[in-house]
């Protein structure tokens, strides 16, 4: 039977975390604002008045995760394009996910690969919503679009991310052994690993994890 050991690492800064949670709980009261303000028994001035309000503190929080993909640490850009190192753990979440969580979850030390381009995509379409939201009764048009339509549409595609961001990190974390859901509470991570895995080298267990290779691990600094 194979040794399995446990790393516990800090994977998520506290700035990272931060700007986390105030987006989440951002885009939870302006849908809930944004549903109240349609509804006739509800105190239109009230709601719209923080709906935009909260507008804006989201546009700081956004800039605030725009500054940390400029700092070091996982929430770096660079570390968005590594798609060539993970093109495995790329095709093995495919799987997962066509398999309907029936297959093995691989590991990953910070962003889920496959989710990657849909992080950074997020970030343009949250900041492209609180933008069109601060000229939302003017006349200005884009591609055709009026700001309203483009507000609409851009909060449409955040409530279906958001939806399915939600749907997947509690998958990830009922499949994985790596704490994927707490990690973005107190910043750490699991690792599990074979203490005679190769470099760059990933393996089935019995457990029927696909674990992430020790030297992969060894060298990343706590920070």
């Amino acid at each position: 039977m194979q040794n399995e050991n446990i790393k516990y690492i800090l994977v998520w800064s506290g700035w990272l975390r931060l700007s986390h949670w105030a987006i989440v709980l951002g885009v939870l009261f302006q849908i809930t604002s944004s549903w109240a303000i349609k509804k006739d028994y509800a105190n239109y001035d009230f709601w719209y008045d923080w709906h935009i309000m909260v507008g804006q503190v989201m546009l700081i929080v956004i800039f605030l995760r725009i500054i940390l993909l400029f700092t070091d640490g996982a929430s770096n850009w660079r570390s968005f394009f590594d798609y060539k190192s993970q093109l495995n753990a790329i095709i093995q979440m495919v799987k997962f996910y066509l398999s309907f969580a029936r297959l093995p979850l691989p590991n990953w030390y910070a962003h889920n690969p496959l989710w990657k381009p849909i992080y950074l995509f997020i970030i343009v379409v949250l900041l492209g919503c609180v933008i069109t939201g601060m000229i939302y009764n003017s006349d200005l048009t884009l591609l055709g679009y009026s700001s309203t339509e483009l507000h609409g549409a851009l909060a449409t595609i955040i409530i279906v991310l958001s939806v399915a961001h939600v749907i997947t990190a509690f998958l990830h974390d009922l499949k994985g052994k790596g704490a994927f859901i707490s990690a973005i509470i107190n910043g750490h991570r699991y690792f599990h690993y074979s203490s005679n895995n190769k470099v760059g080298e990933t393996k089935k267990v019995e457990t029927s994890a696909i674990h992430i290779a020790v030297d992969s691990i060894k060298n990343i600094k706590n920070k």
